[in-house]
């Protein structure tokens, strides 16, 4: 391990022989792709501080130190990174050794996290290509890739090419070992290697490659998307947690809707959550991607709202069926929150966001059943969850002519209020799903034995908090929460259907 930057600022001669790369070519034959400081944008003013003190205590003490990956990346197009990642030559127990700050996490991948604070960054050695099965055995599952490597298998053995860059604090360089910089300028999502096999190692990356996609605006590489289309079967042997995080990290970022329509597209819906998808059927699944786009549109506008509400979003089509000429208010209600959490539990959702599904969704329903009692409309705008409920039914029927009646009724009356009307947030919700999960969250659902999982296996860093129990104080949400703010007293009982 060897220092030779000169002082930071300074311009020092890249380290790295470069070579002229043929996007067509096999870069384990040509080398990396070096661009030098002035040939790029990144600058160390737009990297963390915290993560530039990582990088340097690594170079100072003659480690390899590396900004990598997605911040890199976005860096790159002239985007704000959302996390900022270290990768170094310095094994785990050199980096504890380094920075007291600091804990080992993972069982996949094992990471050092170093800690500032409430916040960390995440610091990863430098690894070699997985050697995976023989040949002889078709399943091609990584369970375990933590063999130490150098900078060029650590760039081989990443997933898709424009996360495999790398900006050098020795000398400020960007080094490109698979073409990512042309891809980025390409708008091409490429995977590395053959995606039959890198998509069977670890099926995860099928939905980054979605994620990616829908982020960006990009369209897939050939090769790419024919994997896409094939192997949508293989996501069941991952790991139920990881899944659900890659779906929820998709519908809470922008141009979700995009993503929600590939995961349709691509078959993923079908496998992840068939049942759901029976549920909602083709036009539901429509109605859902409707309202993506109707939040996608709302955050260009600087408007956010919450995790739980963008959840909630996901169960509208099960008021397709509803006839209020016809139904019985309860009767009802008991039958959609029903169907919710038989639904929730079959995705694998947390209780607590089930739980705001289920409130959620019979708001909705009492927004269309009592519009046209006032003294049951002045209580229920009352209700702290009303806000959400609002939003939810602007989102998903805010365009409905036939409604505008009954939204006028109830806008009046929250009006009435003379307080600003809330249910958003004020930014983009990033919160982890699994926060909804463990001793705070409310735990989760006992999950049927026969459902979406695959493979059980040991206790890794998902399963150890995503298995804790809740804590007591987040029973399933049932009606009679609700009974206090539905004003259902015999001074306006009225009918609980509303007027032919």
């Amino acid at each position: 391990m060897t220092n030779h930057a000169g002082a930071p600022g300074e311009s020092s001669r890249p380290h790295h022989e470069p070579r002229p790369i043929d996007q067509h070519q096999d870069h384990h034959d040509t080398g990396p792709r070096i661009i030098a400081r002035q040939d790029h944008p990144i600058s160390r003013k737009d990297v963390d501080p915290d993560t530039l003190r990582v990088l340097y205590k690594l170079k100072d003490a003659n480690y390899e130190s590396y900004l990598v990956g997605g911040a890199v990346r976005d860096l790159l197009i002239g985007r704000r990174p959302k996390d900022f990642d270290v990768a170094t030559d310095a094994r785990p127990r050199d980096l504890r050794r380094l920075f007291r700050n600091s804990r080992e996490v993972g069982r996949r991948f094992r990471l050092v996290h170093v800690f500032f604070g409430p916040k960390n960054v995440e610091v990863a050695t430098l690894r070699s290509m997985s050697e995976g099965p023989g040949p002889e055995d078709g399943d091609l599952y990584v369970e375990e890739d933590n063999q130490w490597g150098d900078l060029e298998s650590d760039s081989f053995r990443r997933d898709f090419t424009i996360n495999a860059l790398y900006y050098d604090i020795r000398d400020f360089a960007v080094i490109d070992y698979t073409g990512g910089v042309q891809d980025l300028q390409d708008r091409l999502i490429r995977c590395i290697g053959d995606p039959q096999v890198r998509f069977r190692e670890d099926p995860v990356r099928m939905l980054r490659a979605i994620k990616f996609a829908a982020r960006f605006g990009f369209t897939f590489e050939a090769e790419t998307e024919r994997a896409l289309r094939e192997l949508p079967g293989e996501i069941l042997k991952a790991s139920r947690f990881r899944v659900t995080e890659e779906i929820f990290r998709i519908l809470t970022q922008a141009n979700r809707a995009d993503g929600f329509r590939m995961l349709g597209s691509f078959g993923f819906l079908e496998v992840i959550y068939p049942d759901w998808l029976a549920a909602v059927g083709q036009e539901g699944l429509a109605q859902v991607e409707e309202f993506f786009a109707a939040v996608d549109q709302a955050g260009a506008e600087e408007r956010h709202f919450p995790l739980e509400l963008l959840t909630a979003g996901l169960f509208i089509p099960l008021l397709d069926t509803v006839d209020v000429g016809k139904d019985h208010f309860h009767r009802l209600a008991s039958r959609v929150t029903g169907e919710i959490r038989q639904l929730g539990i079959k995705m694998d959702l947390p209780k607590r966001l089930v739980n705001s599904a289920q409130e959620l969704l019979r708001g909705q329903l009492y927004l269309l059943f009592f519009a046209h009692l006032p003294k049951r409309v002045r209580r229920y705008v009352t209700a702290p969850f009303f806000d959400r409920v609002w939003q939810l039914h602007l989102l998903a029927f805010g365009g409905i002519e036939d409604l505008k009646d009954l939204q006028s009724a109830w806008m009046e009356a929250r009006r009435s209020l003379r307080t600003p009307i809330g249910g958003t947030v004020d930014a983009p919700d990033r919160r982890d799903i699994f926060s909804f999960r463990g001793k705070n969250g409310g735990g989760r659902h006992e999950r049927p034995q026969h459902g979406h999982g695959g493979r059980r296996r040991g206790p890794g860093r998902e399963d150890a908090r995503s298995e804790e129990g809740g804590d007591g104080d987040n029973e399933d949400w049932s009606a009679s929460q609700a009974a206090a703010w539905e004003g259902d007293d015999q001074g306006d009982q009225g009918d609980l259907q509303p007027p032919p």
